[in-house]
């Protein structure tokens, strides 16, 4: 097995155990059928050092690079199979390959950059600490700072809300409900 294909594996299991089912799919595809596009590929057979998620975590970046494709308008087709939309792996593959083959440039630019993950499950562990915080020193500011924020969004933390056995934590009545 090569180091890329065991660091496309590895992120997939990782993908799996935080229930992201299309990015775990994702990197299981490309495990299976690397290489999708050979400028990549050889972009990557190059890289130097660790390339798993301990690393470089050159699967994230390249998945990275793929999400902008299809938050920018720029692979329309990648963006008709990508969630919430459906398609077969086939389907998938092919648009992903289109993709890689019409943004190559793009995609070797993109992977030069360590990712920034949105995981806002993060913020589960802010909200009872910040409860504690608050009832232990009532009159405090919280004021919390956060380097290489996710777009901000664990910033938000105090608008989300947090369910534990029947308890709930922060705003009541946030959409966004962590458990």
């Amino acid at each position: 097995m090569t180091a890329l294909r065991a660091a496309f594996l590895e992120q997939a299991r990782h993908c799996a155990g935080l229930d992201s089912p299309f990015m775990a799919r994702l990197m299981t595809l490309a495990a299976t059928h690397w290489p999708l596009d050979d400028r990549v590929a050889g972009q990557f057979a190059d890289w130097e050092g660790e390339i798993g998620p301990k690393g470089a975590s050159l699967p994230l970046r390249w998945a990275g690079a793929l999400h902008a494709l299809v938050l920018s308008g720029r692979a329309p087709g990648l963006a008709a199979v990508y969630p919430p939309q459906t398609c077969t792996d086939a389907a998938l593959l092919g648009a992903i390959r289109s993709a890689m083959e019409q943004e190559a440039a793009f995609v070797g630019a993109w992977v030069q950059s360590a990712p920034q993950t949105n995981e806002l499950r993060r913020a589960a562990t802010l909200l009872p600490v910040a409860a504690w915080l608050a009832h232990r020193f009532p009159d405090a500011p919280l004021i919390l700072s956060e380097l290489g924020a996710s777009g901000g969004l664990n910033l938000l933390f105090d608008r989300f809300a947090l369910d534990v056995a029947g308890v709930t934590l922060g705003a009541v009545n946030s959409s966004l409900r962590l458990a």
